[in-house]
């Protein structure tokens, strides 16, 4: 008991001398993380969505499901998924593209990693039409993944 109450009384007399010379000790605050935000006006009545990317509160790219482009559009090898990155943060872009009833198997990938921003990047090809798909979008610091959206419904 009376060791306790020295330690205690060690302990007091410690912090008054402290606080009387205006030592103060505190843990240095831990780096911000980046706020990522996701928004999407909605899934098109041909299966398309577009999902723009907004990290601490500044447009960062976008991502674009394009169900049946035509030539003047995206792309003219059917089905596209499409990344955009402005920004120069060293951050990612990526989209995936998966099947419906949750099945670990996906379609399309797209990335902007390792590439100099401005970047797009655009995967193609035909998937089976009305396909039931969900479409993810995530932001990456190198092989860290900062945030990723829900899954928004898409079709081929």
């Amino acid at each position: 008991m009376k060791r306790r109450v020295r330690r205690t009384v060690a302990s007091l007399a410690v912090a008054a001398i402290m606080s009387a010379l205006g030592i103060v000790s505190t843990a240095s605050p831990a780096a911000a993380a980046p706020q990522v935000s996701f928004g999407s006006p909605g899934i098109r009545a041909d299966g398309s969505r577009y999902i723009s990317v907004a990290i601490d509160g500044a447009a960062a790219g976008w991502v674009l499901w394009a169900a049946d482009p035509d030539s003047s559009e995206w792309s003219s090898t059917g089905d596209t998924l499409l990344v955009k990155d402005n920004r120069t943060d060293g951050m990612s872009i990526n989209g995936t593209v998966v099947h419906a009833s949750g099945t670990s198997s996906y379609y399309r990938y797209a990335s902007t990693s390792g590439l100099k921003a401005p970047a797009l990047v655009r995967k193609s090809g035909n998937l089976a039409e009305e396909r039931k798909l969900q479409l993810r979008p995530c932001v990456y610091k190198g092989s860290a993944m900062i945030a990723c959206g829900p899954y928004y419904s898409i079709h081929a």
